[in-house]
């Protein structure tokens, strides 16, 4: 899906509208059963947090998140959902290389695809010098091994440009094509994919993803001998991976695609990882685009909240994120809401990847309210939201008619299961 590769084909591996008038006060007209759904998943995230930041000793209280909000979740009855609604634990394969190398569990992170928290040695330090030193001593472990490994992966990419470039094509002439893909591709991630996620790639291309600002700590490079990434949330599949894993690795375990950067030899697609095997990562994309349908649906009936005609459509074929529906509901119930346009900041990405931020107009406020101030509200409403809830990034942007407009973003990749089935 969305891989265009032309090199020569590898040994497969074996599978293991504007509103008509002034919001009435009456109760949205939606089922309690949908309202409760989307609802139930922004007040668990937030009751978790607090429950967290309550029971750690040494962290900062939990923000508060406003008592008409919490006064209208209470009064549906919303009840915490389970927790494997949010992303399950995946299943690691059986191996299916011969003596494969298990992935270095500081590298490839815990089932949930976040980095494993560091174990605590030697004498004991006030928490946060501690900390700061486990995470020094992990990024010079990181940056270490990368090292070591980086001398031999550039050897093996000057071998493949000469033995792998097509006849009557210069091997410099691809090796500047796909320096170029390379580059294009680590800022894209180290812009758009979430920090604490894993992502998988070749030594050289980890090395650049650090440079561009994406955590050491947080990237595992891959060998000729490497198994499937099978635990990482996202791979950077470059000329070199497609070589380690032909191309079952985008077909058994990465089949959708975020973005991608050049074409033909020189192409590098950025993936996400289905833990738990494509034919499965696909009933799950199906599941939760049927709730995200429903979700909107739902999200349109509110009193206060609108949306442009290009927007609703968008809306009603599930092509929102399930972060973005949860946040505007939850907003949208302190004060309007006209959401002008969704979208990715993504270059070839897949047509069936969610739409991660919204565009609203700035000047939807209340009667009475100053826009400038409404806009500030708008960005303290979302920022109090807790963990994948709260946007990435919420920041003016002028559209190309001269529109002002607040966009609301998440990072890649959006997560599956979070509104339920």
């Amino acid at each position: 899906m969305g891989d265009q590769d032309s090199s020569q084909e590898l040994p497969q591996r074996v599978r293991g509208v504007a509103r008509a008038g002034p919001p009435s006060s009456a109760p949205p007209a939606l089922s309690d059963e949908v309202r409760q759904r989307m609802q139930a998943a922004v007040l668990a995230e937030r009751a978790d947090a607090a429950q967290q930041d309550a029971d750690a000793p040494t962290g900062p209280e939990p923000k508060a998140t406003g008592p008409g909000r919490a006064a209208n979740a209470a009064g549906h009855g919303i009840s915490r959902p389970p927790q494997s609604a949010v992303r399950p634990d995946p299943v690691r394969p059986d191996p299916v290389r011969p003596d494969p190398v298990k992935p270095d569990s500081a590298a490839n992170g815990s089932a949930s695809h976040k980095a494993a928290a560091p174990v605590r040695s030697g004498p004991s330090l006030p928490p946060q010098a501690s900390a700061r030193k486990k995470r020094r001593r992990r990024r010079i472990g990181k940056l270490a091994a990368l090292a070591v490994i980086l001398p031999a992966a550039l050897g093996a990419m000057a071998s493949w440009y000469f033995t792998r470039t097509p006849a009557g094509i210069s091997p410099a002439i691809v090796q500047r094509q796909e320096l170029v893909s390379r580059g294009e591709a680590a800022k894209w991630v180290a812009q758009q994919v979430s920090h604490s996620d894993i992502v998988s790639c070749d030594a050289v291309m980890c090395t650049a993803l650090a440079a561009a600002g994406f955590p050491a700590a947080n990237l595992h490079a891959l060998g000729p001998t490497s198994p499937y990434p099978v635990t990482s949330a996202v791979v950077v599949v470059t000329p070199v991976v497609h070589e380690i894993f032909g191309s079952s690795l985008n077909v058994d375990w990465a089949p959708m695609v975020l973005a991608t950067f050049g074409s033909g030899t020189a192409q590098v697609t950025v993936r996400v990882i289905g833990p738990h095997g494509a034919a499965a990562y696909q009933a799950a994309v199906s599941a939760d685009l049927a709730a995200r349908e429903t979700a909107a649906a739902a999200l349109l009936e509110v009193p206060g909240i609108d949306a442009s005609a290009a927007a609703r459509k968008e809306l009603m074929a599930g092509q929102v994120d399930s972060r973005l529906l949860a946040a505007i509901l939850d907003v949208g119930a302190d004060q309007p809401i006209d959401m002008v346009d969704f979208g990715n900041i993504a270059p070839g990405q897949d047509a069936g990847v969610p739409l991660r931020y919204a565009d609203l107009a700035e000047n939807d406020q209340a009667d009475g309210q100053d826009s400038s101030a409404y806009v500030r509200s708008l960005i303290t409403d979302f920022r109090k939201m807790n963990t994948q809830f709260r946007p990435a990034s919420t920041e003016t942007e002028v559209l190309p008619g001269g529109q002002r407009v607040l966009r609301v973003e998440f990072p890649a990749p959006s997560p599956l299961g979070l509104l339920g089935s």
